[in-house]
């Protein structure tokens, strides 16, 4: 992944799309946590910082949008 920033947005079905540089990912909203947690385990297994950062803002995009 680039040094780009992550851009969160909240669709209209209700999950969120993370992007950053030329990647995205769009999360279902009821598995938020769920993904949140396998980028936490990725990051664990790899050392990759960017997927710590994705955790994080899945879990921001979560509060914000849901809370």
């Amino acid at each position: 992944m680039s040094d780009a920033p992550i851009e969160v947005e909240c669709l209209e079905d209700g999950a969120i799309r993370l992007r950053k540089g030329s990647w995205s990912d769009k999360v279902p909203r009821a598995q938020i946590e769920r993904w949140a947690n396998h980028y936490e385990l990725m990051h664990h297994n790899n050392g990759y910082a960017g997927y710590l950062e994705m955790a994080n803002a899945l879990r921001r995009a979560a509060a914000k949008f849901f809370s």
